[in-house]
């Protein structure tokens, strides 16, 4: 099954006014989320083979030099069986993401063909990044993701301004999570504003950081003022093997 596909740009930001003032300014980067089931006969060793075709074949390529490759399984969901594992890309553009794609698509026949999953859906995505949870090498990630919605009167803005001051606070009780906005371009059917994403580049610092949030931070006005701004459902959880860090 080849792995590309054309995706159709749909995203549609809300308009945000322009007499509001806001405390910090969003940096955009983009992803791709394969997600998939493994083909008949195919496992996790045979993924991993192909990742390493996929590295090999991304050297002093175009639109690869500054690309973030991940594998996540899902562990924690109310779903197990609907995917085996999703392929995840950040680019740090869409120049970088599509300069990506026409390699793909135009020299990467034997890798694609090789792919060793079936596809069960395909997304594109914008990401506005909160904070970041800092690599550490030969160590497996965790990530949760929570779909989101605003309540009347909250923006986008508003909420990444949120996220932001928690982060900081966050940061000074000694945690290290990585949060995320995740905005569907093209791929998803759901109904979600957006989707809020914590990590940990440790499985082990992230159960850690929990304790951190639930013993010193439980209770804030942040934690206090957060459904202010939005509700957030469908938590799920994969485990994350990094394959490329820039």
């Amino acid at each position: 099954v080849m792995r590309i596909i054309i995706l159709i740009i749909g995203l549609s930001f809300p308009l945000i006014g322009s007499s509001q003032t806001y405390e910090h300014e969003p940096i955009a980067n983009k992803a791709e989320y394969w997600i998939s089931k493994f083909a008949p006969r195919k496992d996790m060793d045979d993924l991993m083979k192909w990742s390493e075709d996929y590295v090999e074949f991304t050297n002093d390529r175009k639109g690869f030099e500054n690309i973030n490759s991940s594998i996540m399984v899902p562990y924690f969901t109310n779903d197990i069986s609907s995917a085996d594992f999703i392929w995840l890309d950040i680019y740090p553009n869409s120049t970088e993401q599509y300069a990506a794609m026409e390699e793909l698509v135009k020299n990467g026949g034997d890798l694609n063909n090789n792919w060793p999953g079936n596809n069960v859906r395909v997304l594109s995505a914008w990401q506005w990044e909160i904070s970041n949870s800092p690599a550490i090498e030969d160590s497996n990630g965790i990530v949760e993701y929570q779909d989101c919605m605003l309540r009347e009167g909250a923006s986008l803005r508003t909420a990444f301004d949120g996220y932001k001051n928690f982060a900081s606070i966050s940061q000074e009780a000694g945690s290290s999570m990585g949060m995320k906005m995740i905005f569907n371009e093209s791929g998803s059917e759901g109904d979600s504003d957006y989707v809020f994403t914590i990590w940990n580049s440790s499985i082990s610092k992230y159960g850690s950081d929990l304790d951190t949030y639930v013993n010193e931070l439980n209770g804030t006005p942040w934690n206090k003022n957060h459904g202010d701004w939005a509700i957030c459902k469908n938590s799920r959880t994969f485990t994350s093997i990094p394959i490329m860090i820039p």
